[in-house]
């Protein structure tokens, strides 16, 4: 870690302070004109204007003016305190710049034993002042009777309601973080003098967490510490650091940081270690956009109630007309969020368990029968009236009645990429037009296959097959197999082999429900959905129209079943402002249980690893208003599938390419991590903004571990995963830019860092 030292404008560690890490060059940080006036004041309130310091770290030399140019004064002071600097060879009011050195101190200071931070308000909120040495009057320091929190960084220490340690609080207080003085015994805003002890604590903790943010950047201007989760950092009581940060230093722990308050929208960074950031910038921060940040912690798996049974109960029979999903129990099929289906079932599929069935709500009059996994097509060949079920749930009894096996099931989708209303088959359809479930007949875009191989017809009653048997898996567009979009009107499953691949496996499945307990209309996902607000926008002779083709679930789901996978929610689409919980399989009959907001969700994905990118990019780009070439800090984060060994950019914060030039991450397309380390990342676009009228382009291109002229060729070796120990990669790509002006044609890329798992 930097050496640390902490500046005093007054005697005996009063006044305003100032911490610097490793050197200062310029106390007297101002922005002159022409003229030599001061437009802009960035830091010099310290300039000549030292009177006490404290050492906490590295041994420093001081000089009387800015750039260690001047008097070097003719001491060197190591770790410990100075009240006066005149006492030690410094001329008081009179250090212009300074620094650490390799040199042994050639003047001793107190030794610093004990440390504390007083606040003005609670959770480390408002003003602050530091103390060193027994403070006998707070109001010498200008902080009498103001202490509502308060953090011991070392020593133990007792505190006193008047002047000159009189009127002694009971508790000792060792070294930790108190958000509120009272918490410990000790009267908010009435603390007006303080000192060391050598007592035993008797309340003590440990402060794990610090982080110092500043107002601009070299960790300059005012400064505020934080050491613990900070929610907001426009609270009403201390509102001066929201959307101001432009430096930070972390002393101690993993810190995440976020652009919105509550900590919404993090910064898609690594989490950043103890170390000083001259520029938040040069790490993935946006400049005065901060607004909450904490302590790392895992993102938490909720645990979701076991699916004891499963059933799927249908308006008609042979499995037509609309359906229902019930999970373990439903005590009335007549709720008044869900009363479609009371007294109308027909037949069943009973997905798992054991299941019994009663004819009133409250499980009241049960019929003799008890199902077991298997289908049926019709209710009374079970001793089940048909319209007149209420109730169901799971039972421990054995099945007296046992189905045709569940031996094969599709889902057909009304528009591509599983969007749109949706019919299950788990037999023979020999006709989707048929006259009490006419729905889907010429009207398939998309198909799951959940179980089985199934043929598909373009006529009903089998006839006019497709070429293709599909077995189990994903085809988001069922003209990328073969098959007529909005054609099919019949299917069968078949013993023969699949003929085509899945374009998609089958390994992530979730339901989601408009109402809590799995009421209400529900949705399949079955791969990552970043839209739940899914419109399409269609020319027609009068005009454009925008069309909904999947808007339902936007912002209204209220429980999910969670049944291959585990998934992660996000308030917005495109995964924007991601939930701070990942869903594990299993029920989850109200979402607000597990920290997602009810009737907020907007996209959705498994959650799969995710990889993250630290490093350096180069943009070679000809154009006029763009220096060649251009170098900055990049950091981006991907999504990884360890079976397909395909990884997606979900995060790509802005590049600043200096000059007001800036490149916008706006799409790629699936990259490719195969263990012989040939990287690609295909079809990535960047919009380059330039801060002149018409000159912004589109940058196109691919990257990869190939060579492109003047970069480097470079191998990503990996050994089941997509990085090594190292985890070192270059990435290369060039293109043409779209867009600009004549001037503006051709530009290459290199990226060059280390990509690794996200820490836990």
């Amino acid at each position: 870690m930097a050496a640390h030292i902490i500046l005093f404008k007054d005697a005996n560690f009063h006044g305003a302070h100032k911490h610097v890490f490793d050197q200062e060059p310029n106390l007297d940080l101002v922005v002159r004109d022409r003229q030599g006036n001061v437009v802009r004041d960035i830091d010099s309130d310290f300039y000549h204007s030292v009177s006490s310091l404290a050492i906490l770290s590295g041994n420093w030399t001081f000089f009387s003016d800015v750039e260690f140019g001047g008097e070097q004064f003719p001491t060197v002071l190591g770790p410990g305190l100075y009240r006066f600097v005149g006492d030690f060879k410094i001329t008081n009011d009179a250090i212009a710049s300074l620094r650490s050195v390799t040199d042994d101190p050639t003047m001793p200071g107190e030794p610093l034993d004990g440390h504390v931070v007083l606040f003005e308000h609670a959770n480390f909120h408002g003003g602050h002042r530091h103390v060193f040495v027994a403070e006998p009057n707070l109001g010498a320091n200008d902080f009498d009777n103001v202490t509502s929190s308060l953090v011991v960084e070392s020593g133990n220490w007792s505190f006193f309601f008047d002047s000159q340690m009189d009127g002694h609080y009971p508790p000792v207080v060792g070294p930790g973080i108190y958000l509120s003085v009272e918490d410990i015994g000790i009267g908010n805003d009435s603390v007006t003098s303080l000192q060391p002890t050598t007592q035993a604590a008797t309340i003590s903790g440990s402060v794990d967490n610090e982080v110092i943010l500043f107002e601009h950047s070299g960790l300059h201007g005012a400064h505020k510490h934080v050491f613990a989760d900070e929610p907001n950092l426009n609270a009403g009581d201390d509102d001066s650091f929201n959307d101001v940060v432009s430096s930070l230093v972390v002393l101690k722990g993993v810190w995440s940081f976020f652009r919105d308050a509550n900590f919404i929208a993090p910064y898609p960074i690594p989490p950043l270690l103890a170390g000083v950031y001259p520029s938040v910038v040069d790490q993935g921060i946006a400049n005065d956009d901060l607004s909450s940040l904490r302590p790392t912690i895992p993102t938490p798996v909720a645990v979701g109630d076991d699916v004891a049974g499963h059933v799927i109960l249908f308006e008609h029979r042979d499995f037509h007309g609309r359906h229902r999903h019930i999970f373990n129990a439903e005590p009335n099929l007549n709720a008044d969020d869900d009363s479609g289906f009371n007294d109308i079932v027909s037949s069943i599929v009973v997905v798992s368990g054991n299941w019994q069935f009663f004819r009133n709500s409250g499980f009241d009059d049960d019929y003799p029968s008890i199902l077991g996994p298997g289908i049926y097509p019709w209710v009374e060949d079970v001793a089940i009236r048909n319209d007149d079920m209420s109730s169901l749930q799971v039972v421990d009894q054995e099945p007296n009645v046992t189905g045709d096996p569940l031996a094969v099931h599709a889902v057909l989708f009304e528009h591509r990429d599983f969007h749109g209303a949706h019919k299950h088959v788990v037999s023979a359809e020999p006709n989707l037009n048929a006259g009490d479930d006419s729905g889907f007949n010429d009207t398939v875009s998309s198909i799951v296959v959940l179980a089985g191989n199934w043929l598909t017809f373009a006529d009903g009653g089998f006839h006019r097959p497709y070429s293709p048997v599909i077995g189990p898996g994903c085809y988001p567009w069922v003209e990328d197999i073969d098959i007529t979009n909005d054609d099919l009107s019949s299917l069968q499953p078949t013993d023969a082999g699949a003929t085509v691949p899945a374009p998609i496996p089958l390994t992530s499945h979730a339901m989601l429900f408009i109402h809590a307990r799995f009421h209400g209309d529900h949705k399949h996902v079955f791969t990552d959905e970043p839209n739940l607000n899914l419109n399409v926008v269609v020319q027609g002779p009068d005009g454009s129209a925008v069309v909904p083709i999947d808007t339902e679930f936007n912002d209204s789901v209220s429980s999910v079943a969670v049944l291959l996978d585990e998934w992660q929610a996000f308030r917005d689409t495109q995964f924007v402002r991601p939930y701070d919980v990942i869903l594990s399989g299993g029920l989850y009959p109200g979402v607000s249980e597990v920290g997602i907001i009810n009737d907020d969700m907007s996209s959705l994905r498994a959650a799969r690893p995710i990889l993250q990118f630290s490093g350096q990019v180069t943009f070679q780009i000809d154009s006029s208003f763009v220096p060649k070439p251009v170098t900055t800090a990049c950091f981006f984060q991907l999504q990884f599938t360890p079976s397909t060994r395909v990884a997606q950019i979900f995060a790509f914060p802005d590049l600043d390419l200096t000059q007001g030039v800036v490149a916008q991450y706006t799409s790629s397309g699936d990259g490719s991590f195969p263990a012989d380390g040939q990287v690609t990342i295909p079809d990535l676009v960047f919009h380059i903004k330039v801060p002149f009228p018409g000159s912004d382009s589109t940058a196109r291109l691919s990257l990869s571990t190939g060579t492109v002229t003047s970069f480097p060729k470079a191998k990503f070796t990996v050994t089941g995963s997509p990085a090594d120990a190292a985890g070192n990669i270059v990435l290369v790509g060039a293109g043409e830019l779209e867009g600009g002006s004549p001037d503006t044609d051709d530009f290459s890329v290199s990226i060059a860092g280390v990509v690794q798992p996200r820490p836990a």
